[in-house]
């Protein structure tokens, strides 16, 4: 018992490590990538924790593997959970003994429990809790039935002898290491979500002004480098104080909420379209011509003219005023451009509203904008 409970406070510091290192590839990989280095960590931490084990008896081995290769799908998945099982069941090949059966059988056991966890809680559509690493901990023990392979009169005395103190290390090298790697999680969740809030709109779900303008910049300077055309759209919607005035600011809100749907449809992939201010929405469109971006300007207009919102028995419709920016080879600087683009939204609402316009190279002088007037070729999704 005392050496197991040294192999458990041995290890504690090596778990606590690899929850700091899980959730720093939390925050710096994405997707598959992420998983693929997530198993290369948890299979080393299972090889490291062979390295020094305690030997009950000569070639059957205890460490933290088993803890380590079940945590690995129950917060990884399955292309986590097979990478670190492969590493794991190789190197306690090569080790060897006779307890090597039961190693590769416990091993397995734990990528099983880790797995049958991992999907529990994605089936119940929610994160990790306290009570499911708790739950693991306490199926953890199990995994300690792979002694029974052992030949007969081994396995009775390791039985006998290190049963009860094995399941108790094993049951709490799950909670403590299970704990860890949820903190790590929870903290890095919390971190995403304060970065998300600072660069979305809460009420539209869309790019906030800050988030568009750091985008607007980084284009502008793509196209200083490259010379790849971009556009902007500005959207503002007609009599939207009338509408507040009216049927009060939660329908107010929820045309907003409409519109930032219609918007988001309509964008491609590259295209960014955000919420400015009140009833101000702007699109960026990188490598999109102004004759283009006013195509997808007139395919909103119309879509948006077309919404109906029934709120307490009263039908609700509302149009929008679009402006998009002239060709950007006309644009001197980013507020040049995007200045471009406010006289066009000024002359749609001087000009009667529900309209995109587009701006000429210089709107100001007694050249006529130009209007859209009847159907026009509209930019496919990507």
């Amino acid at each position: 018992m005392v050496d197991l409970t040294l192999t458990l406070l041995k290890n504690a510091g090596f778990m606590a490590f690899i929850a700091l290192v899980y959730g720093y590839i939390q925050v710096k990989i994405e997707g598959v990538q992420r998983n693929i280095v997530l198993g290369l960590l948890m299979g080393s931490g299972a090889i490291l924790s062979m390295l020094d084990p305690s030997e009950l008896i000569p070639g059957v081995i205890v460490d933290s593997r088993s803890t380590i290769v079940t945590l690995s799908g129950f917060f990884g998945g399955p292309i986590t959970a097979g990478i670190t099982w492969a590493m794991t069941a190789a190197y306690r090949y090569h080790l060897g003994g006779v307890g090597m059966p039961a190693g590769q059988l416990a091993i397995c056991g734990a990528v099983v429990l880790g797995l049958v966890g991992h999907y529990l809680v994605r089936r119940a559509g929610r994160s990790v809790r306290t009570s499911d690493v708790a739950m693991l901990a306490i199926a953890s023990p199990f995994l300690t039935l792979s002694m029974l392979t052992l030949p007969r009169e081994l396995a009775v005395v390791v039985i006998e002898t290190t049963a009860a103190p094995l399941a108790l290390v094993t049951l709490l090298g799950t909670a403590v290491l299970g704990l860890f790697i949820l903190h790590e999680v929870r903290r890095v969740e919390a971190e995403t979500e304060v970065r998300r809030l600072a660069f979305v709109d809460e009420l539209s779900g869309l790019a906030n002004r800050r988030a568009f303008y750091i985008h607007l910049n980084k284009t502008w300077a793509r196209w200083e480098r490259y010379r790849n055309p971009m556009s902007i759209i500005l959207i503002d919607i007609d009599y939207f104080k009338s509408i507040n005035d009216r049927f009060g600011h939660a329908t107010g809100d929820e045309v907003i909420r409409l519109l930032a749907r219609l918007m988001a449809e309509a964008a491609r992939t590259a295209d960014i379209p955000a919420r400015i201010g009140g009833e101000e929405f702007v699109i960026l469109l990188p490598n999109t011509s102004s004759r283009a971006a006013l195509s997808a300007a007139e395919r909103i207009r119309a879509m948006a003219e077309q919404q109906v919102i029934e709120i307490e028995g009263d039908v609700i419709h509302f149009t929008i005023s679009l402006g998009v920016s002239a060709d950007i080879e006309s644009h001197k600087s980013v507020q040049d451009c995007l200045s471009s683009a406010d006289q066009a939204l000024y002359e749609a609402k001087r000009s009667g509203r529900n309209r995109a316009i587009l701006a000429t190279p210089k709107v100001t002088t007694v050249e006529p904008a130009m209007t859209v007037s009847g159907p026009v070729e509209l930019i496919a999704k990507a």
